[in-house]
């Protein structure tokens, strides 16, 4: 399955049928030889942090959280990512 995320949006990606979803969102290049992936994570239902997770951007695959994606296109306004 592929995902396309935009800058700014959040997509939520299911990771099983009894482990629920996290969500993931596109923060762009800083620069032209990095980009910027925000997982989601949620400590309590009021509260929650994002880390700021950056990947060279010749990286083929990245892992977040347990699952791993293939990097199938980056450009500044968005980012496609396979299973």
């Amino acid at each position: 399955m592929e995902y396309t995320i935009y800058v700014g949006t959040v997509l939520r990606i299911k990771q099983g049928m009894m482990k629920g979803a996290f969500r993931l969102m596109y923060c762009g290049m800083p620069n032209e030889n990095t980009f910027v992936l925000t997982p989601f994570i949620a400590s309590h239902t009021y509260q929650g942090y994002s880390p700021s997770i950056y990947y060279n951007l010749n990286s083929s695959i990245i892992q977040v959280y347990d699952k791993q994606f293939d990097v199938l296109e980056i450009t500044p306004e968005y980012i496609i990512l396979g299973d």
